[in-house]
């Protein structure tokens, strides 16, 4: 299961319809532009899609309240870049939204393929 923690509890990161909405609106590219920054490990994206993977809880976070806890476990050596493709990849390119997509795309483009196999290895 992955996980982030705010404060001193940990909340599971899941997509759910307003997760995928919140992601589509936040990029000018929508849903491919979503998974592409996803793939990357884009760090600008990041707290994008933490912030919409915590929208199941019902705990109303603010984006700021996620970019804060973001910098405090970066700033304590807890969150690195692995940290960060590994949660998009599995948050995003293996949800149940996106992942039949993926599967597509990597059929088309082998690079894009290999990168997500050592992504995931």
């Amino acid at each position: 299961m992955n996980t982030f923690e705010i404060g001193d509890k940990e909340y599971e990161l899941k997509l759910t319809y307003a997760g995928v909405k919140r992601l589509n609106s936040a990029f000018e590219g929508g849903a491919y532009e979503v998974i592409g920054k996803a793939i990357a490990g884009d760090i600008d994206a990041f707290p994008i899609i933490v912030h919409a993977a915590l929208l199941h809880t019902g705990e109303n976070f603010s984006q700021k309240t996620i970019d804060d806890q973001i910098e405090v476990l970066f700033e304590k050596g807890a969150l690195d870049f692995e940290d960060v493709t590994k949660l998009c990849d599995a948050v995003v390119t293996q949800s149940f939204f996106f992942k039949r997509t993926v599967e597509n795309l990597m059929k088309k483009n082998p690079e894009m393929k290999k990168a997500i196999e050592q992504l995931r290895n």
